[in-house]
């Protein structure tokens, strides 16, 4: 159970470093667009390449966060039927399964997508179109490791009984507070 322990403190360090970046990237294309409408309302003249970084900074961070929301199973479901069967544990375990290939499709198509962008130039801020598209490959990545946790705590089901699993990070944890 340690071996547990330790891939829970893991994955809870991941989708913090993670959370931090998707933060960082907000704050940032945020104060890009400020200065676009700033430059281009006041001073009349706009930043050329600010429209096309924030364009990729978004990308990067839906894709970045969407690994964080995966995590603490914050995407909407409707979970009505499955509630009422006798069945969730397993159903959730094929969910995350056709999940992961999901991820694994996401990755492979993406590193070819983001090879492909090598070749491209692109056209405002001059930087090669394999850094944007390179988002894929990337959040693909941090969705797949999420979801071999997720597959994890739900096959051994500690999630419940772990005293080394972080606050918030097992697959008992319901978000319905916060949802309306």
């Amino acid at each position: 159970m340690k071996i547990l322990g330790k891939l829970r403190r893991l994955g809870h360090s991941v989708n913090t470093i993670v959370g931090n970046a998707t933060v960082v990237l907000f704050v940032v294309m945020t104060l890009i667009v400020w200065a676009q409408i700033f430059f281009r309302f006041i001073l009349g003249d706009g930043i050329v390449w600010a429209e096309e970084i924030a364009k990729y900074m978004m990308v990067w961070m839906a894709l970045l966060g969407a690994s964080v929301v995966y995590a603490e199973q914050g995407h909407i479901s409707i979970d009505f039927f499955i509630a009422n069967s006798g069945r969730v544990r397993w159903i959730k375990m094929v969910h995350t399964l056709l999940a992961t290939v999901l991820f694994i499709v996401l990755i492979v198509c993406g590193i070819k997508y983001a090879q492909l962008g090598q070749r491209l130039i692109s056209p405002a801020s001059g930087i090669r179109k394999f850094w944007p598209y390179l988002a894929i490959p990337a959040g693909g990545v941090f969705l797949l490791f999420q979801s071999g946790m997720r597959f994890i705590d739900l096959f051994t089901a500690a999630g419940d009984n772990d005293p080394e699993a972080p606050a918030g990070d097992s697959p008992s944890t319901e978000r319905r507070g916060t949802q309306q």
